[in-house]
This record gives C-alpha cells, structure tokens and sequence, in this order.
C-alpha cells in the first residue's frame, strides 16, 4: 500500500478533513480540525492515500521542545488514532505508525480510539519501536429506559447517593459561562493533581467552550441551591457521543452529591435514544469506581511513547521520564 502522506496544518483542506472524520467508523469531536485548532494549534496530520483523499487520516498533536517537534496528546483530548472511512487493516495500522516513527523522533503521548484496542493489541509486539500503555475510560450505554438505568445499572451506592442529593432539593440550571467550573476546580481540585495545572489548560477551556457554544455542541448544567451554585458539569454532544469534558464543586457541591444529581439528571432526559456518555476518565481508581456506579462499562485504549532522540537527548529524557513516574 501507499505510504501516509505527512500533511502540514496549512495543506490540510478543513471541510474535507471535517467530513471525513464525520464519516468514520471512529467518529468522536477530538478529531475535529476546528478541535485541534484549539487544543493543539500546531497539529499535523498523516493522510492516506494521498493528500487530496482522505479516506483515512492521523491527526498529530504537536509540541516545540528542545527546538524539535514532538507528539504529545493534549489536554481536553483523550484519545485520536486514524480516522477510517475503510476496514483498517494491520498493514495500514503499520503503515501510519511507521510513517509517525519517520516524522518525529519523539513521541511524549499519543492515545489511540478504544476502536483500536484489538488490532493494537493484537499486533503490538510486532512494534518493537514503541511502548504501549493500556488505559480505561467508561463508557454508559443509554439506550435502556431512565427507569431500567437506574434500577439495573446504578450501584446501590450510587442510588443511595442519589438520594442524599434530593435532599438538598437541588435545581438544574442551564448556564453560558464555565467560570465558576474554572474556579471551582482550581481551588478545590487542581492541588491533588500531580504536577499541578497551569494557568494556560484554564485559558485552553474557556477558548474550546467558546467554540463549542459557536458548533451548538456544549452543555454547562449547574447544581443551584437557594440561589447559589456549588456544582457542575460540561458536556459535549456530536455525533451519538457525550462526552463529560469537564466538571467541578465547592465543598457544599461534594458533600450535598452535586455531580450525581446532574448526572442523574442528564441520563434521565437522554434515556433510551442511542446515544452513549463517555465519562473520559483519568487513571485514577477512585474516580473510575465512581463512574462505574452509574453501571458504565470499562472501556480500554491505548497510548505510545518513542524516544528516537539523538543522544545525550535520548537519555536526559529517559531519565526524566522515570524521575515522574
């Protein structure tokens, strides 16, 4: 087969690449260009079989370090991988990652589609190049009945939370701001997130929610108690996807189950359609066995790293690399 062709931002065709990503087996917003303007400015992209036919494409998050371009996925973007309007075959699998390897020397992150976890599983050991790390998201299904959900899917625990939450007779409230979020998050959530977050990810927020309101494809729902918000979530819809992008509470807001109430709340008014929620979930076990009691499914996905650098670089980065870990 045809080598991918390695495409720079400005060769890359918009409305093209748009609906090829709305045509693909993998179709989820991330791989949006209008997405990646925001999250990774500098993206780069491999297309096959030519630059002007995209039947499968591999969009690239890009960074500037040590004076080189380097692969790292970004913030607000859980997984990308090649987007297929074709059966991807192991040979094409091989192909892009091979054309990846020739493009770049170092790849800090990449995270590929749970659509690929059996072919990369498969086929991982015959990459000796890279390393592979297995990661989970969860994934809740909502085509049963609001009622079936909540009685067949939703942990005891869960529903017992529920109910501690009506107590404090929370009102849904839908907002056009994310600032409270912001704030939320950073005092109460981002001093227990190892390495701390920078200013910068919050100014990366406020610009993708602007976009997002412009695609008509966000939700900000607070939790309001006599007047007052203590809790939110940020849902993104496209396509037969939501996506929980982000979400934060006060003090009042955790103890008072702020998140369950909205949670609940957005299951119920979406209830048996053909939609599925992606909790995004980081590695963190507490969080995952809170998204399980909602009944999602654990859902796995890859990540790779290569380090091709040039020595001393090569083995400066190892070592910081293990010094993080």
């Amino acid at each position: 087969m045809p080598s991918p062709v390695l495409l720079s931002r400005s060769q890359i065709d918009d409305a093209r690449w748009d609906r090829a990503i709305a045509l693909s087996a993998q179709r989820v917003v991330y791989g949006y260009a209008w997405y990646l303007d925001v999250v990774a400015p500098d993206w780069m992209a491999l297309a096959w079989p030519s630059a002007d036919d995209y039947q499968v494409v591999m969009p690239l998050p890009l960074r500037r370090k040590w004076g080189l371009r380097v692969v790292q996925q970004p913030f607000f973007c859980q997984y990308l991988g090649p987007f297929s309007q074709v059966p991807l075959t192991p040979e094409m699998l091989s192909a892009f990652l091979a054309a990846l390897g020739r493009s770049f020397s170092y790849i800090s992150s990449y995270a590929f589609h749970p659509a690929h976890t059996p072919l990369l599983h498969q086929h991982r050991s015959q990459l000796p190049n890279y390393s592979f790390r297995l990661h989970h998201t969860y994934w809740l299904n909502l085509k049963e009945t609001y009622l079936d959900l909540k009685q067949k899917y939703y942990h005891e625990d869960r529903r017992k939370n529920l109910k501690r939450a009506q107590k404090y007779t929370w009102e849904r409230v839908e907002d056009t701001t994310v600032e409270p979020l912001i704030g939320w998050f950073r005092t109460y959530h981002a001093p227990g997130v190892a390495g701390g977050v920078s200013e910068a990810a919050y100014g990366t927020l406020r610009q993708l929610y602007g976009v997002l309101q412009k695609k008509n494809c966000v939700r900000v729902s607070y939790a309001r108690r006599a007047g007052t918000y203590h809790g939110g979530i940020m849902v993104v819809e496209e396509g037969n996807q939501s996506t929980y992008l982000f979400n934060a509470a006060d003090a009042t807001g955790r103890q008072g189950n702020a998140r369950t109430y909205l949670l609940d709340r957005y299951f119920e008014e979406k209830a048996a359609t053909k939609r599925f929620f992606d909790f995004e979930s980081p590695d963190i076990d507490s969080i995952a066995q809170f998204y399980r009691s909602f009944g999602a499914e654990q859902v796995p996905f890859y990540s790779l790293r290569r380090n091709a650098l040039p020595f001393p670089l090569r083995v400066l980065q190892e070592w910081r690399v293990r010094r993080s870990t």
